[in-house]
């Protein structure tokens, strides 16, 4: 087989393949023979009709198709390997010369991962500024336990005021007729300018108790409901009591409630967990000062192409969020404000990009690699997470190479967080009031820590939303990639 390689720009790379003719016919025939498995044939056992038959059932140019769905493949990544290309991008097929008894003739273009010229990577020498624990947080995180166990009672009637949580029944009409699921009994609400429909808190506000009235309010017109969207609404509406926040003390008997023996132990808890929470604190702090500190060492030449990818990714990630969330998102692109967030969206994907560049470099220079033990853990909390056979999970080769990823991630930022020389530094006030403001009772320590290292390595190119994919597809036999578009004959 001849390859020829051509270079363009910053990375592309044009590749001409030419296979020996005698081998684009035995690839061809191959698929004959495993196409005769498959059909009937008059007058043939299947897998006995002999070629010419095959041709005139199903056609020369079918059958070429299918050799090239199996052979284009492996000739690239033999082609790839042999020439030692870092290739980031599926390769895509130019042009595909098929004759049987003519070599087999093709080009092909991808992309191959930009050269890094690293600096000082080894050693780096950062100041962090410290978090500390505020004098007040475990007052607060002590009011958050009291808060957790606060309760609403009934208070004698008066008028209700904004602010107040009532207990009312209601029937939404639209057009003079009962809005689908638009019947509500029992209903807990606090009233809150602009909460629930615009306009309605403040209606119900100075209204007496075990009283019934009519409300008017207007769907807003981004209402996830079209049919309901800038409509008026008429809620006939059943004042049923007033509620009012009871909180307990926070005394012997709250810590015995929560589960600790008395006051001392409670403290003890809530002053362990803080000071961890501290530390996740700086320990993401190091790792990002230290990745800052390499990358900017570092010489990249960025092609456009690599930071729109990312920024498309981050964009998906977005309109996902907005669907979850049951949030309209083509109003949002048509707002003043898409614009202003695609743009900010480049510039992050921009920034990782440089970082998951440099720091696959440092990978590469150190010559890292993963074991199978060091996965281990991170596929066991997939199969948590998407309650998905354990099997099915570590033979998805889509969520292994993600996962790969990440532990490379985790292990190269260790890496260079221990060879660092790191100097804790005040951090000025404000700062340290927005970091280090801890609410504890409830709180998913594990998500920060998580939060923490993500951000401090926006860099990976782990792509959790496509691990999250991948993993929920691992039931489905993972498909030998084509590792080029379909090539026509």
């Amino acid at each position: 087989m001849k390859v020829t390689l051509d270079r363009e720009g910053k990375n592309i790379v044009r590749m001409g393949l030419e296979l020996e003719s005698e081998k684009a016919l035995k690839a061809y025939e191959l698929a004959c023979r495993q196409l005769s498995g498959k059909i009937n044939i008059p007058g043939f056992r299947r897998g006995k009709a002999p070629r010419n038959m095959i041709e005139k059932t199903l056609g020369v140019d079918y059958i070429k198709r299918e050799a090239l769905e199996k052979l284009v493949p492996e000739l690239l990544t033999r082609a790839i390997m042999d020439e030692n290309l870092d290739v980031i991008t599926e390769p895509e097929i130019d042009n595909c010369d098929f004759e049987l008894g003519s070599p087999l003739k093709l080009n092909a273009k991808f992309e191959v991962r930009p050269e890094v010229t690293l600096g000082e990577y080894l050693g780096v020498s950062v100041e962090v500024p410290e978090a500390k624990m505020p004098p007040e947080a475990l007052d607060k995180a002590l009011d958050s336990v009291a808060e957790s166990k606060s309760s609403l009672t009934a208070i004698e009637p008066r008028e209700v005021k904004m602010g107040d949580t009532v207990l009312l029944d209601f029937e939404c009409l639209v057009d003079g007729n009962l809005v689908e699921g638009g019947k509500a009994q029992g209903l807990l609400l606090e009233l809150r300018e602009g909460a629930f429909l615009e306009g309605f808190c403040e209606q119900v506000a100075g209204r007496m108790p075990n009283t019934d009235f009519d409300i008017t309010a207007t769907f807003p017109d981004s209402y996830r409901n079209k049919e309901l969207a800038g409509k008026e609404a008429l809620f006939k509406v059943s004042l049923k009591e007033i509620r009012e926040r009871t909180t307990p003390d926070v005394n012997e008997e709250l810590a015995k409630e929560v589960g600790y023996e008395n006051l001392d132990q409670l403290k003890a808890a809530l002053q362990e967990r803080i000071s961890e929470e501290v530390k996740q604190e700086n320990d993401m702090r190091t790792q990002r000062a230290v990745v800052e500190a390499v990358v900017s060492a570092a010489k990249v030449d960025i092609p456009e192409t690599m930071i729109e990818r990312e920024q498309n990714l981050l964009m998906q990630q977005l309109k996902r969020y907005f669907e979850q969330t049951q949030q309209p998102f083509d109003e949002f692109e048509r707002s003043d404000e898409f614009q202003q967030v695609k743009d900010s969206k480049f510039e992050e994907a921009k920034q990782r990009v440089l970082t998951s560049l440099v720091l696959g470099a440092v990978v590469r220079n150190e010559k890292m690699s993963v074991q199978d033990e060091e996965m281990a853990p991170y596929l066991a909390e997939l199969v948590q997470r998407y309650q998905v056979p354990f099997e099915q999970i570590a033979r998805n080769e889509e969520v292994r190479r993600q996962v790969m990823e990440e532990v490379l991630t985790n292990k190269v930022v260790e890496y260079l967080v221990e060879k660092a020389t790191v100097k804790f530094v005040e951090e000025p006030e404000h700062v340290h009031g927005e970091n280090c403001d801890h609410d504890h009772e409830g709180h998913d320590h594990a998500k920060d820590d998580a939060k923490a290292k993500k951000e401090a390595k926006p860099e990976a190119e782990k792509k959790s939303a496509k691990k999250a994919e991948a993993a929920e597809d691992a039931e489905e036999k993972p498909k030998e990639k084509a590792g080029a578009k379909k090539a026509k004959a």
